[in-house]
Formats: structure tokens, C-alpha cells, sequence
């Protein structure tokens, strides 16, 4: 689908919440993309400066709001993927005529909210952390456009065929427990030989030959690749652009990384980990980090 009719400038996102911002003296700021092919859409939001949360406590959500027939309705469009350096960014394909599934058309909805939610109790309420003016017609979100081949599923299918191949093999891989408190749930494998390496990441390349391993790990949904390397934004595997958004320190480190004794910047020199990335069983997409409901709720 070629998403090639940019309907309007972007939507720009204004800071809501001081409290959720990555460096505190600057602002945090956002902007929402609109492309249009026929009735379906494409969305991308992008924002900088907000607070990375390296073990899952919050994970952030775009969220559109708007009134129609004196009633407040509310559609969650999805995830937005933060890099440890408080940049992220997330793409949504909409039905511009029923955006919710029961009937809102995106003219419907009048603000677009980017809010955190917490991942440890359910009871808390969202923070709006970034908001901007969503306001359309539908004559502005109006295109006519071709809709030319789309060839991304054959890369997902690439990718899952490679882990399936190495699930095969498992048997053949060492063993190990990387995380005392592993958020994933996963079983992990230790693998040296680095041409197994199932994914399309010029940034994992370097730390692998570095380290001379990855991490492959499963669960019932999902695959998982580690990566190994610390809490650098110049460690992090394409900078999270490949799915590595999620850090979790190596076993025996855990005090150590809550240890405040040391500046930031200590910590995070002495401290490794590996950089994750989950890949759906499924389909072989490459998603945000399904967290486990029984580490969510300590």
C-alpha cells in the first residue's frame, strides 16, 4: 500500500508531564504523521526526550480521544518504541472510516494524547505525557492513490523461518539463566556460532564479534534474541531502529544496577546486560517486549 498523500502538516505534541521526561532542563516534544490511501491510513508519532524505563515499569501508548454525540470516546491506536536515549517512534495502519471498530471515523477524534501506562499496577491511572490538536475533516484525509504490491511480509517470513530453523537445533546450544528477575519468562540458549543470527541488524554485528555469542530465548508467543552490551545509547543495537528496546542486566548485577551509591554514569559503565528483541511466533513480527503478567504485577 503506498501511503503517498501526506494530508496535512504534522501534528505537533506539546509536554504534559515534566515527570516523564528524559533529561529534565529540555522539553519533551512530538509530532504525528498522516498518510492517506483511500480509506486506509497510515500513522506515524514520533517523540524525543521522553523517559526510558529500562525494565518494563511503563510503556507508552498513543491514544486519540474525541466527543461525538455528547459522548467521550476514547481509542488506544498502539505502542510507541522508546530507545534507551528517550527517542521513539511508532507506526499504526488505520480504517479511517471505522478506527475504533465500532463506527468512530478518525474525523471523530479531535486530540491525540501519548500517555504511560504502568506495567506493574494495573490500577494506575494513565499519564498524559504528550497531547496535540488532532482536528480533521474528511475531506482532508480524502486520497486517491494506487495501491502498488507490498513485499514486507517476505522479510517477516525470513525472519521466523531462521528462528524455527535454530528451535530445530536447540538441543545442540548451551544452556543458560542470563537474568535473576527476567521479565521475558523466557528459555534462553547461548549460541557462538553468530552466522545463525536470524535477523537483518547491522548493529548487532559489532557486539556479537565483540562478545562472540547472542542470546535466543521462546515462550509460547514469542522468540527472543539478546544482544550483550550496556545501558549506552552507542551500545544499543541500531540504536532500538531493529526492535532492541529492551535491556535487562546479567545475573549477579541486579544490586549493582539499583546501587545509588554510584552516579548514573557509573552504573552504566560497570553494569552489562544484553539488549532484547521479541519476534511474534506467529507472524515474525518484531515487537514491543510482551511483558509477563507475573512480573507485572510485583
Amino acid at each position: 500500500m503506498d501511503f503517498t498523500n501526506i494530508t496535512r502538516k504534522p501534528i505537533m505534541l506539546k509536554e504534559e508531564n515534566k515527570r516523564f521526561s528524559f533529561d529534565q532542563d529540555k522539553e519533551m516534544r512530538g509530532y504525528i504523521k498522516l498518510q492517506t490511501d483511500g480509506d486506509k491510513g497510515l500513522i506515524v508519532v514520533t517523540v524525543d526526550n521522553v523517559k526510558f524505563f529500562p525494565r518494563g515499569e511503563y510503556s507508552y501508548k498513543l491514544i486519540f480521544t474525541g466527543v461525538k454525540k455528547e459522548k467521550r470516546h476514547y481509542h488506544m491506536i498502539g505502542n510507541i518504541s522508546l530507545s534507551a536515549y528517550g527517542t521513539g517512534e511508532g507506526s499504526f495502519r488505520i480504517n479511517l472510516n471505522d478506527l475504533d471498530g465500532q463506527g468512530m471515523a478518525l474525523w471523530d477524534f479531535s486530540t491525540a494524547i501519548v500517555a504511560a501506562m504502568s506495567m506493574v499496577n494495573s490500577r494506575e491511572a494513565l499519564h498524559p505525557v504528550l497531547s496535540g490538536d488532532l482536528t480533521l475533516s474528511k475531506e482532508e484525509t480524502s486520497a486517491k492513490n494506487t495501491t502498488p504490491k507490498d513485499y514486507s511480509p517476505f522479510y517477516n517470513k525470513f525472519v521466523l523461518e531462521n528462528c524455527i530453523e535454530i528451535a530445530k537445533k536447540q538441543d545442540s546450544f548451551a544452556d543458560i539463566i542470563p537474568f535473576d528477575q527476567d521479565m521475558t519468562k523466557a528459555t534462553w540458549k547461548k549460541i557462538t556460532d553468530c552466522s545463525l543470527f536470524p535477523m537483518i541488524s547491522p548493529g548487532s554485528n559489532a557486539p556479537m564479534t565483540k562478545y562472540g555469542h547472542f542470546l535466543y530465548g521462546w515462550q509460547d508467543t514469542h522468540y527472543f534474541l539478546g544482544i550483550p552490551g550496556r545501558f549506552f545509547p552507542e551500545e544499543q543495537p541500531d540504536g532500538g531502529k531493529s526492535g532492541f528496546v529492551f535491556w535487562q542486566p546479567i545475573l549477579g548485577m541486579e544490586a549493582e544496577a539499583h546501587d545509588e551509591t554510584l552516579s548514573v554514569d557509573e552504573r552504566r559503565k560497570k553494569i552489562y546486560g544484553y539488549w532484547i528483541a521479541a519476534i511474534n511466533r506467529y507472524n515474525g513480527h518484531i515487537e514491543e517486549l510482551p511483558i509477563s503478567a507475573e512480573n507485572s504485577s510485583k
